[in-house]
């Protein structure tokens, strides 16, 4: 998989990956974005835990500024340089203001992880509006940007819509090998 080379030919890519691989496949792109000016979005994992895992898999974080939706659910946590929190995952007034202001950095790159974990806090209508207009956002920017999707059956009538505003769509199914 040559994520960097899609993003060259694609500003908006949507990665569909199996549940299985899908730690695998983001800690192996986001090694291919280190050193990179990338904005990470987060809906799964706290902040602490992404820069973690990240960091003993070898990628490089330093330009990384990171949106984390997690950890205010968890326990009250303030914005710093390097990450946005936001109250919940559901709260897509305050996530979308919260990109609004990442994408302010002017960064190459911006992962959006997960969309389908969107569907656990907010039904597919104001989430698939929300997709389109975080697309629209971004199309006006010179950032490229991933948006994962976990390919789980309910999933589909998100994946399909979300599929109509993007560039490019990538399915990884159980194909995935690194490069």
């Amino acid at each position: 998989m040559e994520i960097l080379k899609e993003l060259e030919e694609n500003q908006i890519v949507l990665i569909l990956m199996p549940g299985i691989e899908y730690n695998e496949i983001s800690t192996d792109i986001a090694k291919q974005l280190s050193g990179k000016s990338v904005g990470y979005i987060t809906l799964n994992k706290t902040f602490p835990a992404i820069r973690e895992s990240f960091k003993k898999k070898g990628v490089d974080t330093t330009n990384f500024v990171f949106i984390d939706a997690i950890s205010n659910t968890i326990k009250e946590v303030k914005d710093s340089d390097q990450c946005y929190f936001v109250s919940s995952p559901g709260a897509l007034t305050e996530l979308a203001i919260k990109i609004s202001k990442l994408l302010k950095h002017s960064l190459e790159y911006i992962i959006f992880d997960s969309l389908t974990n969107l569907l656990v806090y907010q039904k597919k209508q104001p989430v698939s509006k929300f997709v389109l207009n975080t697309v629209v956002r971004v199309k006006v920017t010179k950032s490229r940007a991933l948006l994962y999707a976990v390919k789980i059956g309910e999933q589909d009538a998100l994946i399909q819509e979300a599929s109509m505003f993007v560039d490019r769509v990538m399915d990884l199914g159980k194909t995935y090998s690194p490069r």
